[in-house]
């Protein structure tokens, strides 16, 4: 199998295609693979729009005395108070986990998103438009939207889904999300969190939220995850600046918000070891890269797929067949590190359950598949590829004609 994927270029040729559903599937896994290369760069997450604005101590034997059971007082108050508390917290918890979907599944679909209704930054933004056609097929009665955190304990903790679960994931922190985005997810009742970089916010910049809309957030009931601090290219730090990075945010959390998130994404969906062993150490319990595809019980919870949406790749044929889509479950993948030490990659996988329809999609070259019997999947470019992010999608015709999708996202020195 010969794939040209250079640009909006691709052919592919795998076996005879049977008919024009998985013809089309197979086009939308191209566009994933090739569109997405065109997200965020290091300067467009980090613009800005404008420069940052904005007792005595000796007391008579009585007061102290009257002090004291004062001071008794209170604080047997504050205690019942406190108990109060914890009691109504410990029953609303209660209620949220009863309140969690449930069901057979094993699998839930994210997508992400940056920014809303600025169609000056088409390659990170999703129109009005889309976003409300978005919004409609989520509400359609045919999926369950869920939080981020909920899926993760469940797939983690290996409970089940209710089939067709989404979530919805927002990077960056733009105030379009505020605007924009939080009163429709209001209105409809949908679950969503929020990646927020603390030094994009730290440096007031006005296309940006600020941290008092963050906790307006928080007390709508949004979920609020790791961003890192500076939105670095966390590969290039070093496991000593990785960590530095997630110190300081983990203090600016604290200090705004009163805690510290446990769920985190890599900006631009960069790791390698150490950055993932890094987040791990923080106290992190899941990752988000942006690589597409199908997350399962089976995944890598410090390198978890997204389905990325901007303006290019908003289309609802295509937010449909991701929304439907289920996990190509896989083992054996290499490189297993997400940084390429090598260039051409060796790109490989072996299937869990054999598939006779597999098709894979690089972002950048021109690629050979080999099938080395029922399982194994080998892929070998005719050339290196471009410094920066590579991805490379593969999808195979699953149950019902959903479409099962396994994505990696690879970091180019």
């Amino acid at each position: 199998m010969k794939i040209d994927a250079k640009g909006h270029r691709f052919a592919a040729a795998s076996t005879s295609l049977q008919d024009n559903t998985m013809l089309r599937g197979m086009a939308f896994g191209a566009a994933f693979a090739v569109g997405l290369t065109f997200f965020a760069g290091h300067a467009l997450a980090q613009s800005a729009d404008t420069q940052p604005t904005d007792a005595q101590t000796t007391q008579a034997t009585s007061e102290s005395v009257t002090s004291d059971t004062a001071t008794t007082q209170q604080n047997t108050t504050d205690q019942a108070e406190k108990t109060a508390t914890q009691s109504a917290d410990d029953a609303t918890a209660k209620k949220a986990v009863a309140d969690v979907p449930t069901g057979d599944a094993k699998s839930a679909v994210v997508f992400m998103y940056h920014r809303f209704g600025e169609d000056e930054y088409p390659s990170t933004n999703i129109t009005a438009e889309q976003f409300n056609a978005h919004i409609k097929e989520l509400t359609n009665g045919s999926y369950t939207v869920m939080g981020i955190s909920d899926i993760v304990a469940a797939l983690q903790g290996g409970g089940g889904l209710p089939d067709r679960a989404i979530g919805i994931t927002i990077d960056d922190a733009y105030r379009s999300v505020y605007e924009l985005a939080w009163p429709v997810f209001k209105k409809n009742n949908i679950p969503f969190t929020v990646f927020v970089s603390t030094e994009q916010l730290d440096a007031g910049y006005s296309n940006y939220m600020t941290w008092d809309m963050v906790r307006d957030l928080v007390r709508g009931g949004a979920t609020i995850g790791g961003h890192s601090a500076n939105h670095a290219h966390l590969p290039e730090l070093g496991l000593a600046g990785v960590k530095k990075e997630l110190a300081h945010s983990a203090e600016r959390f604290k200090q705004e918000l009163g805690f510290v998130p446990d769920i985190f994404a890599y900006p631009y969906g960069e790791a390698d070891a150490d950055v993932v062993k890094a987040v791990k150490e923080a106290g992190y319990k899941a990752a988000f890269g942006q690589q597409s595809g199908a997350m399962s019980d089976e995944s890598d919870f410090m390198y978890l797929p997204r389905f990325a949406l901007n303006e290019h790749y908003g289309a609802m044929d295509r937010f449909a067949l991701a929304a439907n889509s289920l996990p190509l479950r896989v083992s054996d993948v290499t490189p297993s590190d997400y940084t390429l030490k090598r260039n051409p990659p060796a790109f490989g996988f072996t299937l869990k359950k054999p598939q006779r329809n597999v098709s894979c999609y690089p972002s950048d070259g021109e690629a050979t598949m080999n099938r080395l019997g029922d399982e194994r999947v080998e892929i070998r470019m005719d050339g290196p590829v471009s410094s920066g992010r590579w991805r490379i999608n593969c999808t195979a015709l699953g149950p019902k004609g959903r479409w099962q999708w396994f994505g990696m996202l690879y970091t180019v020195p």
